[in-house]
């Protein structure tokens, strides 16, 4: 006989981040957007885009890390790794105590106008009015948020590493694909 009561899973910060950059873009991106506008986010969610992009034709999909670049790494703030973005005055930790660290993620999006068959420009106005406002949104994102059940804890705002984004199709079929990755600083006992 199994049992029926469920398995409980603990709470890590970095899902929980997920979760919250999740919630602030579907508002952001879909319903503070109008329903008429082909800017319009059609699925926002965690994890790899699987969907078919002529029906999800404007998508946003939110990970931690970077399956296409296993050294995108978390690390604590003092691995060289990290150099390159760096936070004055900030320790690497305390004596017997915490240490803080970057945890690392990427948010791929994509603006198919392959059944619209907007010219090109056009098409190419609406793709950059979206990014435009992905961009100032995720640094948007509320990561106040209380400490995981391990005792790390985010600590705002999110950084905004570099974004990609680019144009391919053609002939009336016009995508344009992204990747922006994002970095938290967060603290560990």
């Amino acid at each position: 006989m199994t049992s029926s009561i469920p398995v409980e899973t603990p709470n890590q910060i970095v899902p929980m981040i997920l979760w919250q950059i999740k919630e602030h873009l579907g508002t952001a991106m879909v319903l503070e957007v109008p329903e008429t506008s082909p800017t319009r986010a059609v699925l926002v969610k965690v994890g790899r885009f699987q969907e078919n992009p002529i029906e999800k034709n404007v998508s946003i999909a939110i990970s931690g890390g970077d399956f296409e670049d296993p050294d995108y790494l978390d690390a604590r703030v003092d691995n060289p790794d990290m150099e390159e973005f760096i936070l004055r005055n900030i320790p690497v930790g305390e004596i017997g105590g915490g240490e803080f660290w970057w945890r690392r993620g990427t948010i791929r999006f994509q603006v198919y106008f392959v059944r619209q068959r907007y010219p090109e420009e056009t098409a190419m106005q609406y793709a950059y009015e979206f990014y435009g406002r992905l961009l100032k949104q995720v640094k948007l994102a509320d990561i106040d948020l209380p400490t995981d059940d391990f005792g790390e804890g985010a600590i705002p705002p999110i950084y905004v590493e570099g974004a990609s984004f680019f144009e391919s199709g053609g002939k009336d079929k016009f995508i344009w694909r992204g990747k922006l990755l994002w970095r938290v600083l967060t603290w560990r006992p």
